[in-house]
């Protein structure tokens, strides 16, 4: 059987993360284990071969990637990092047949380097949690957008989240403690549910809400890609945590030692994120 794209991008992905800085693994590892559910959302989306857009805060430019090929469209993945923008073209380079329909472009959200009303559609996949002036953004996103162009963004919710066991309490105080760093920083693992309102207020016509679920049984495994990903993104961030005051390096031993007692255990874990499509006005 011939190898779908997304084998191809999971594997891609794979094969790179050993060359990834380590302060990126964890990104790529999110951008593995969600992939069910950006593909569920695009999807739904009524793009076509004659749009043009933007993927806003790209990454490792995946879902920039997944766009253009399911749609024909043109699209620019955006990202105010370059040296992530690079790891996207290095992933981009694996599928040349898209190539000529891509470009990768380093900018800030709230100061794209477009004209106004120049977009069919924008998305921005997991930006908005991290974003110090999400209002500002929207209002920038909304300048680019075509009347009756599209917006489509998806985003977590912190309380979107079902467990069964418990995380161990050692663990849960090292998420608390991660949380609180994001808002330190200003960004907000709650925004999900505050999109749809802040868009409305923005001159967006909300289309649909869509919560996208991701649940399974299982026994705990360390070495599995979703186990990984939850340590490695706040093991980046230690120094920071550390220096805010928010955690000791003996609460952290002390987390990871609890988490990895779990390792025999059969849990349930159901987490979902919200997929958002807003016409602009």
């Amino acid at each position: 059987m011939a190898m779908t794209l997304a084998d191809h991008l999971d594997l891609s992905m794979k094969t790179l993360y050993p060359a990834v800085a380590s302060d990126y693994q964890w990104l790529l590892l999110q951008t593995l284990y969600t992939g069910s559910s950006r593909r569920a959302g695009i999807a739904r989306l009524p793009i076509n071969s004659s749009h043009r857009g933007l993927d806003i805060g790209c990454g490792f430019g995946i879902l920039t990637i997944e766009m253009a090929a399911a749609f024909g469209c043109t699209i620019e993945g955006v990202d105010s990092d370059q040296k992530i923008l690079d790891y996207a073209k290095t992933l981009a380079a694996t599928v040349p047949q898209i190539g000529s329909r891509i470009k990768w472009v380093h900018a800030d959200l709230e100061h794209l380097p477009y004209l106004p009303q120049s977009q069919d559609f924008v998305s921005a996949r997991f930006v908005f949690q991290h974003t110090i002036n999400p209002k500002a953004a929207l209002q920038e996103l909304w300048r680019v957008i075509r009347p009756q162009g599209l917006l489509y963004i998806e985003d977590i919710d912190d309380q979107l989240v079902l467990q069964y066991p418990d995380p161990p309490s050692e663990w849960q105080h090292i998420l608390a403690a991660f949380s609180a760093l994001q808002r330190k920083r200003g960004g907000d693992r709650t925004i999900g549910r505050k999109l749809p309102v802040w868009l409305t207020q923005t001159d967006f016509q909300v289309q649909w809400v869509n919560p996208v679920w991701q649940s399974a049984t299982y026994r705990v495994n360390p070495d599995s890609d979703d186990f990984q990903w939850e340590i490695h993104r706040i093991q980046d961030q230690l120094p920071e945590l550390y220096d805010a005051g928010l955690l000791t390096s003996d609460e952290w031993r002390a987390g990871i030692k609890a988490l990895l007692d779990t390792n025999t255990q059969w849990a349930f874990a159901s987490n979902a994120s919200l997929q958002i499509l807003a016409l602009r006005n």
